[in-house]
């Protein structure tokens, strides 16, 4: 069954022809839904009803043809941990546990949305939820997505995007992730089948009075978010507040993703642009994007658990200022790639000013970058990763393996400089490289700068080895993360901060050596297409 859904989720009462729904709100206002069989001639009943801060709208329209299956209600509890003042959230719990399961249904009717979403809003594994026209803005409001449910991009250009006045609150489980994907069937699926999912905040970002794509327009501080038109406002980005909340993703998936507006203007798997140190980002796995698995405009926001496999550009990216942590960030490279640079990760400050502020400058721990080894090239070349245009950035305790053209470039005389300061502000520390060039320098290509990034990755100051980190071999569909239990990752790690973010570690890479089973097993998933 499809439901026609132009405005939001606001209503399933008196225009549901061929459905018997009951609506209830619980004690955390949550909606539940219970489906019959459809008739083709069957009016809403009296005994429909809808939660409080729901209305009816009539808009919405059942398929005339469509047949629904039987599906019972999930009983989904999930509260909306954010405060309104956009502040870390409290523990909660009524967020969904690793162990808990949800009811959901199989075949489950699809509903399309489209437009803007501007109050509460919730969207459970009871439907298959469908990204309709451009898709949707969450514009007001925080839409709940409960552990489970599928969303599908409709179109190429269909994207949800989290502006900067709302808030998504997407909490999936170990066992029942949510994922957001193509809507092709299983074998027809491809990157840049849709647009991808957007984040929006108020933190800083250096870039001012910037459109994004080479114009200028807007007002200091904010930015339009690239792969949406400039002229859409909806997309602006970026502000003062660095604890500015987009919301939460935790078990989350996101397949086949990718659209591109125009060249270097294209949305990537997940795009957040001026997201606070409030957003949660945890356990999240992009997988077959057309450009960036994640790109990081401006702002706060960490990441933790991210699996990102097959981008076709670049793993990670950040720009604009992004002086976020990561830890343990997994990134597969795929074997050929329909763009001219990939990387593992591509870093940079501001393109046009290198020295605008606040400076790009990360701080990474437990890291894994995988490339496919001069063996398994198709058509381009790979590096581990470019940091360049003025960016810093801290890492450690990096596993970097597989590119064939070299680990790490460093690029223009600014960001050199944060390099060669006498308390550096770039570096890769306590790190494997291993396999990066068949030369076998790790850091062959010295470009125009000149720049020997083999003495000063290798000096004794920096406490990497260049040593097999024993990963198994690489597989295209089937990434791999966790080292031998043998591997030298073992051991020579940097500790990262008590800050109450970074877990404690004593290995090197994303995913401890010898672990049969870690924290990129049970909820990720690897489809070719």
């Amino acid at each position: 069954m499809k439901l026609a859904h132009p405005h939001r989720l606001t209503a399933l009462g008196a225009a549901l022809a061929a459905l018997s729904i009951q609506a209830c709100s619980d004690d955390n206002n949550v909606d539940r839904m219970s489906t019959g069989d459809a008739a083709a001639d069957v009016t809403a009943t009296p005994d429909v009803t809808v939660s409080p801060d729901v209305t009816a709208s009539p808009d919405v329209t059942v398929t005339p043809d469509a047949s629904a299956p039987d599906a019972s209600a999930a009983d989904v509890t999930l509260s909306d941990t954010s405060p309104a003042d956009g502040s870390a959230p409290d523990a909660s719990p009524d967020a969904p546990s690793d162990a808990a399961t949800v009811s959901c249904p199989t075949g489950a009717p699809e509903l399309v949305h489209t437009g803007d979403i501007t109050a509460d809003e919730t969207w459970d594994c009871t439907r298959t939820h469908v990204l309709g026209g451009d898709g949707v803005f969450v514009m007001r409001g925080t839409l709940r997505i409960t552990p489970g449910t599928v969303i599908k991009g409709g179109s190429t250009r269909a994207a949800l995007v989290v502006a900067t006045t709302g808030r998504v609150d997407a909490q999936g489980t170990a066992a029942q992730p949510i994922v957001f994907t193509s809507n092709q069937p299983a074998g027809m699926r491809r990157s840049a089948q849709w647009g991808g999912v957007v984040l929006l905040g108020s933190a800083r970002i250096n870039s001012a009075n910037s459109d994004g794509d080479g114009g200028v327009t807007g007002t200091p501080g904010t930015n339009q978010i690239e792969g949406i038109p400039p002229t859409d406002g909806r997309a602006r980005y970026g502000g003062s507040n660095d604890d500015h909340n987009c919301g939460t993703l935790r078990y989350v998936r996101i397949e086949f993703p990718g659209y591109e507006l125009s060249t270097n203007n294209e949305l990537n798997g997940l795009t957040m642009g001026g997201c606070g140190r409030a957003t949660t980002i945890d356990y999240v796995e992009v997988l077959s994007s057309a450009d960036d698995g994640i790109e990081i405009f401006g702002g706060t926001v960490d990441l933790k658990h991210i699996v990102i496999a097959n981008a076709e550009d670049d793993g990670l990216d950040w720009d604009f200022g992004w002086t976020g942590r990561a830890q343990f960030v997994a990134v597969h490279s795929p074997t050929t790639s329909t763009e001219a640079d990939p990387n593992g990760f591509e870093a940079d400050n501001e393109p046009r000013v290198f020295g605008a502020t606040p400076i790009a400058d990360p701080l990474i721990y437990n890291a894994t970058f995988r490339g496919p080894a001069s063996a398994n090239m198709v058509t381009v070349g790979y590096r581990g990763g470019v940091m360049r245009r003025g960016t810093a950035g801290r890492l450690h305790n990096v596993i970097m393996t597989g590119y064939p053209t070299q680990a790490i470039d460093l690029r223009d005389t600014p960001t050199i400089a944060f390099a060669q300061a006498a308390t550096p502000r770039l570096f890769a520390n306590s790190s494997i490289f291993f396999g990066n060039n068949p030369a076998g320098a790790q850091f062959a290509d010295n470009g125009a700068d000149m720049f020997d990034e083999e003495a000063f990755f290798t000096g004794p100051a920096r406490m990497n080895r260049t040593v097999d980190p024993m990963l198994p071999a690489y597989v295209g569909t089937a990434p791999e993360f966790a080292p031998a239990a043998a591997s030298p990752a073992t051991s020579g790690a940097a500790t990262p901060p008590a800050d109450g973010f970074f877990e404690a570690v004593t290995y090197v890479g994303a995913v401890p050596p010898g672990a049969a089973s870690n924290w990129t097993t049970g909820w990720t998933a690897y489809p070719a297409n």
